[in-house]
């Protein structure tokens, strides 16, 4: 019986590591993508951008600054750029949120009498959004997206 253990336990941790070493998020390539986001030709502030991948591959943000430009990292904040291949590009207006919208606080921020979305509603989901753009490896990525209200 202790054998049959040792056994078992050895193979279960062989099993997992193998399967950890298998699931390594360094093995999607990446590249840098950057870009700006323009409503009439006029940049955008606060505009929170996520390029949403359509195959394997991590999700990947910025908020665009004063002169509407972005810069992309994924979401646990450590590789800038986005996933190699086809994404979903979303797009929300955060500057409706105000700087008081922070953590749990913002939670009991009544929006009913706050600012309008600068951009429309249907750059906001994935199901909805009629922007892709394609990541390419070994090039610098710069999209300039147009939006409309």
């Amino acid at each position: 019986m202790l054998i049959s253990r040792r056994f078992v336990s050895c193979a279960t941790l062989f099993i997992g590591l193998t399967a950890l070493a298998g699931c390594g998020g360094d093995k999607i390539k990446m590249a840098a993508v950057e870009g700006t986001v323009k409503l009439d030709g006029k940049p955008l502030d606060k505009i929170m951008v996520e390029f949403w991948p359509q195959s394997d591959g991590p999700r990947s943000f910025a908020e665009t600054d004063s002169s509407g430009h972005f810069k992309l990292m994924t979401d646990d904040g450590k590789r800038e750029g986005a996933s190699v291949g086809s994404h979903k590009v979303i797009l929300k207006d955060a500057g409706v949120l105000g700087d008081k919208f922070m953590g749990r606080a913002g939670e009991n921020v009544d929006m009913s009498n706050g600012k309008k979305p600068r951009i429309s509603g249907t750059y906001a989901s994935p199901e909805t959004t009629s922007i892709t753009k394609s990541v390419e490896a070994g090039k610098k990525n710069e999209f300039d997206i147009e939006v409309k209200k």
